[in-house]
């Protein structure tokens, strides 16, 4: 009996400590002004990074946002975002936004909030623009793919949001 408690409590301090080092970032996205855009204007898409972890930090050049919109309906401009001190854009082509957080370090239960200026092109929709987070090999400039943070939970690494166009 002694046997099997002492089996029992070492897995259970197993899995407990798997838990307490898990770390896991999640994304969500909301296009402002109700999802509404008039042809040639330009409102924001709205992103929010969240580290979950009360024990690991995220750390520079991790973290990959990556921004799906119909560039038939709309554009994102070069200029008037709102990104965090740290963060780039790698790459704007063909209806696909990617971010990187740069030498920003997320710390422990943390947020980072990052505004996308996107404009009205053509009239359109409803329809969606969906943000995925992909991981960096944690190397400047953060374009290569990586592996995910220990822990992660691939569930909340996927956002949508709709926009119209009128």
């Amino acid at each position: 009996m002694k046997f099997f408690t002492t089996i029992l409590t070492g897995f259970l301090f197993f899995f407990v400590s798997i838990k307490l080092h898990a770390q896991n970032v999640m994304i969500n996205v909301i296009t402002q002004n109700s999802g509404i855009v008039k042809i040639g204007e330009t409102i924001f898409f709205e992103i929010k990074i969240s580290n979950t972890s009360a024990t690991a930090q995220i750390p520079p050049y991790k973290i990959r946002p990556q921004i799906s919109f119909p560039s038939s309906l709309l554009s994102i401009p070069s200029i008037g975002h709102v990104l965090p001190k740290g963060w780039s854009i790698t790459s704007n082509k063909n209806g696909v936004l990617v971010l990187s957080n740069g030498d920003d370090i997320i710390k422990e239960n943390e947020n980072r909030n990052i505004l996308i200026a996107i404009q009205g092109k053509a009239k359109g929709g409803a329809t969606f623009i969906v943000a995925n987070l992909f991981f960096s090999d944690g190397n400047e400039p953060g374009t290569k793919v990586g592996v995910c943070t220990k822990g992660d939970n691939g569930a909340d690494n996927l956002s949508t949001s709709s926009i119209t166009v009128i």
